[in-house]
């Protein structure tokens, strides 16, 4: 009787747990809908060493924003996303690692920022991260120059998330 009860808790605990984190990514997802601009800002963290000309963060963001071309939005330039703290952005962070003979670990952190108000402040506006993906990769010295690639691939999950929900 004990062990039934306590698979039974356990069931339970495993059930709500897993419409817990179901709720919390459609929540993210319905975060996207009616957005009419945003724009898009790459930062790359890479070793000193590294000198790869496909690294550039401008060059990339340049791709994302062509792959982008067909969103039902407005993207916004960096000049016209510098202009207010509360235009929303999606914000691609590519962090590489250099480890040893010559392998270079490599991750993509995505995030949609957009304007939120805190209810318990007093209704005080301020930027948050509505939405968010990751990916991990691990790439040979003389294959550095794909991890632009896969970057802008990465990213079309949340093309296609966005399409989807607009």
């Amino acid at each position: 009787m004990k062990i039934r009860s306590s698979l039974l808790l356990l069931f339970i605990v495993f059930i709500s747990s897993s419409l817990f984190a179901q709720n919390e990514v459609e929540t993210e997802r319905h975060s996207l809908i009616g957005i009419k601009k945003f724009g898009i800002s790459v930062e790359i963290e890479k070793p000193i060493r590294l000198k790869e000309a496909t690294l550039n963060p401008a060059q990339i963001q340049k791709k994302i924003n062509e792959s982008f071309e067909t969103l039902p939005v407005t993207l916004l330039s960096f000049n016209e996303l510098k202009q207010s703290f509360y235009n929303p952005f999606f914000y691609v962070h590519v962090n590489i690692m250099q480890a040893e003979d010559g392998i270079y670990p490599f991750s993509i952190e995505m995030r949609f920022y957009q304007p939120i108000k805190l209810s318990l402040k007093n209704d005080v506006e301020s930027m948050a991260s509505t939405w968010h993906s990751g990916y991990v990769g691990m790439v040979s010295f003389d294959r550095v120059n794909e991890i632009a690639e896969v970057v802008v691939e990465a990213t079309k999950e949340f093309k296609e998330e966005f399409e989807r929900l607009n």
